[in-house]
């Protein structure tokens, strides 16, 4: 009679003993396995699109984080009061060519608004 109680309170300081989330079943034979091959890093729209404007503004320009609505990412780019020009035509320039990887994945268009002198100006729209 005290074996069972021995080995059920071995099995209760085990339990105790493991750190949260982790289970003492064996591995599931038909889990998926994660391949080595597999991209562990998957692709994030509003990191690629931070990282395409962040590569392209001229110094002292920066663009706000996208904001995905009405089925279309949307960034603000903030102009310095020094540049002298138009910054709609300015951030035309910036739109990704139609080989960039940001076109690869569901990303159809990404409307583009400089905002200048504080006050927003005419939104373009880059499109695939």
């Amino acid at each position: 009679m005290r074996k069972p109680i021995r080995f059920l309170m071995a099995a209760a300081l085990l339990a105790l003993a493991m750190p949260a989330g982790t289970s003492a079943q064996t591995p599931d034979p038909d889990a998926p396995v994660v391949g080595p091959e597999i991209d562990p890093k998957p692709f994030d729209v509003r990191y690629e699109i931070r990282e395409h404007f962040r590569q392209r503004l001229p110094p002292e320009w920066w663009v706000t984080d996208p904001i995905y609505a009405t089925g279309l990412f949307q960034v603000v780019v903030h102009v310095p009061d020094r540049w002298r020009g138009n910054p709609t035509s300015a951030i035309m320039q910036l739109c990704p060519d139609r080989h960039s990887t940001l076109w690869q994945e569901t990303i159809e268009r990404i409307l583009v608004q400089p905002f200048y002198r504080n006050r927003p100006w005419p939104s373009i729209e880059c499109r695939k």
